[in-house]
């Protein structure tokens, strides 16, 4: 399995540089999702915006969530996953720079998100189709 295969048919949640904070935190607790991309206007991935950044740079910081625009607060982009990696790899560069998010890039193009809740359901759904088949193999 291909990260590609992870992402399949999932809308690839983003917002745009220029947003508000406020618009941001309302879309993305709209979604149940705890990050999202930020493009510049052209499209382009310039960084991730997550829960920790409305914490730490606005709400500690006692900042203006209407006002302040998710560009000047976006953890700067520290690790991409490709679609063709795998979700093993995917789980070892999460834990190598310490993040739950991963955005997913096909070339130089941005195409979608990767949280650690992805690469949850992909191991807990082998981990049951291995039971299963075991299970089978010891009915036979």
């Amino acid at each position: 399995m291909l990260i590609r295969d992870v992402i399949r048919n999932r809308e690839p949640y983003s917002t745009k540089a220029s947003a508000t904070v406020q618009e941001a935190a309302e879309f993305m607790a709209a979604r149940n999702i705890g990050a999202v991309c930020v493009l510049d206007e052209a499209g382009k991935l310039l960084g991730v915006f997550s829960e920790r950044d409305v914490l730490n740079r606005i709400v500690v910081a006692q900042r203006d969530p209407h006002s302040v625009k998710v560009g000047d607060v976006t953890s700067e982009l520290r690790a991409v996953i490709r679609c063709d990696e795998t979700p093993h790899q995917a789980l070892e560069r999460m834990e190598l720079i310490g993040t739950r998010h991963l955005p997913v890039v096909d070339g130089d193009r941005w195409v979608g998100m990767l949280s650690i809740r992805d690469l949850l359901r992909v191991e807990l759904g082998e981990q049951g189709d291995e039971l299963k088949l075991l299970h089978e193999y010891i009915q036979h």
